[in-house]
C-alpha cells in the first residue's frame, strides 16, 4: 500500500487532568477533571495529516493492555493505517498532563514499551513506500532500550532514499550536541520550536540560531508560540502569523502544526502557504481538551480562504 506520510514515534494514552493552577513548590493543588485520550507527538501529527486527507500511517508499539486497544481503535477510526503497529505483551506508554485554566501544560511521561522497539520490528518496504517519514522522539529511559538505536540504524539505511520530517522534541533535545548533529544530518524537514532551537545551537539569538541549522536542512521550520513560525529553505525565508482562537489546552498544537505543515508540503503548496495551513490547524487544535480532537477534517474546511486570510 502507498502512503502519503507514515509516523514513527511513541504512542501514549494521555490522562490529561485540569487544574486552576499549578501546584507551588512544595505546595498542592487539586484536580478538577480529567481525561483520557490517544496521543504521542508523530501520532498526534499522523492523525491530523490523516484528518486533513492525507493517506496515512503509523509504526509504533502498543502493549496488550486496554490502553493500547484504546490507541489502535482510535488511530483506525481516524483513518490511519495501522498494518505493522506493532503489538506485544506489556503496557503501553502513558503521559500524565497537567493543564491550567489558561491552557498552559506540564507533561510527565511513561515509556514503558515505547521504548522496546527492535530493528527486526520495522518493515522497511512499508516505509519505503511512503513520501514522507515523520519522526518523533523516544525517552529511551534505560541504556540498554533499544528504540532509539533501531531508529537511527533503520535512517541510516533509508534516509536517502525517502524524505524524512523530524520534530525532535525537549527530550532529543536535551541529549546534547553531539546527539542532534546526528540527527539533523539525516533529516530533510526539521520541524522545531524555538526554545530546542536556541538549546541545540547553543545560542541565545534567533537569527545565530537559524544561520547555524538551516544549511544543514532541506527545509527548516521553527514553531515560535504566540509569535508565529518561521520557515527557511535556503534564501526563502517567511515568518507566519497566527490565527486568534479561544484556548482551551495546548496540549498538541506543535503537533497539529506539523499536520497542516506536512499536509501542504506532500499536496504542493509553497512554503509559506503550507505555513499558514500548519498555523491554522494548530489553532484549531487548541480549542478542546486533547491533543487531536479538534483538528478539523479536510471536508469541514475551505485551505484556499484559510490561505488568503494571512497570506501577504
Amino acid at each position: 500500500m502507498s502512503l502519503d506520510i507514515i509516523g514513527w514515534g511513541a504512542l501514549n494514552v494521555d490522562r490529561l487532568c485540569k487544574v486552576n493552577e499549578f501546584a507551588p513548590m512544595d505546595g498542592e493543588t487539586f484536580i478538577y477533571d480529567e481525561t483520557k485520550s490517544c496521543g504521542g507527538s508523530a501520532s498526534n501529527t499522523i492523525i491530523g495529516t490523516a484528518k486533513l486527507g492525507l493517506k496515512s500511517g503509523y509504526v509504533g508499539k502498543i502493549g496488550s493492555d486496554s490502553n493500547g486497544q484504546m490507541m489502535k481503535e482510535y488511530l483506525i477510526e481516524n483513518n490511519v493505517n495501522t498494518d505493522h503497529l506493532i503489538e506485544s505483551d506489556g503496557e503501553t506508554g502513558e503521559v500524565i498532563g497537567f493543564v491550567d485554566n489558561e491552557g498552559n501544560r506540564k507533561l510527565y511521561v511513561t515509556p514503558k514499551i515505547n521504548d522496546k522497539i527492535y530493528n527486526e520490528d520495522i518493515n522497511r518496504d512499508y516505509l519505503l513506500d511512503s513520501k514522507v517519514l515523520h519522526l518523533t522522539s523516544f525517552v529511551g529511559l534505560n541504556p540498554d532500550d533499544p528504540s532509539i538505536n533501531t531508529q537511527f540504524e533503520l535512517l541510516d539505511e533509508l534516509s536517502s532514499n525517502i524524505t524524512i520530517s523530524f520534530d525532535p522534541g525537549m527530550l532529543y533535545v536535551n541529549r546534547g550536541k553531539e546527539f542532534m548533529d546526528k540527527l539533523i544530518s539525516y533529516t530533510d524537514i526539521l520541524l522545531i520550536n524555538e526554545s530546542e532551537l536556541l538549546i541545540t545551537t547553543q545560542e541565545e539569538d534567533f537569527e545565530k540560531a537559524v544561520e547555524k541549522i538551516a544549511p544543514k536542512v532541506d527545509i527548516l521550520v521553527v514553531k515560535r508560540s504566540i509569535n508565529g513560525s518561521f520557515i527557511k529553505k535556503d534564501d526563502e525565508e517567511h515568518n507566519i502569523g497566527i490565527f486568534k482562537v479561544d484556548t482551551v489546552d495546548t496540549t498538541g498544537a506543535g503537533d497539529a502544526y506539523n499536520a497542516g505543515f506536512l499536509f501542504g508540503y506532500i499536496n504542493g503548496y509553497s512554503l509559506e502557504e503550507s505555513g499558514i495551513i500548519g498555523s491554522y490547524i494548530a489553532a484549531q487544535s487548541t480549542t478542546k481538551t486533547g491533543a487531536t480532537e479538534a483538528i478539523p477534517n479536510i471536508q469541514d474546511i475551505d485551505i484556499s480562504e484559510i490561505i488568503q486570510s494571512l497570506k501577504k
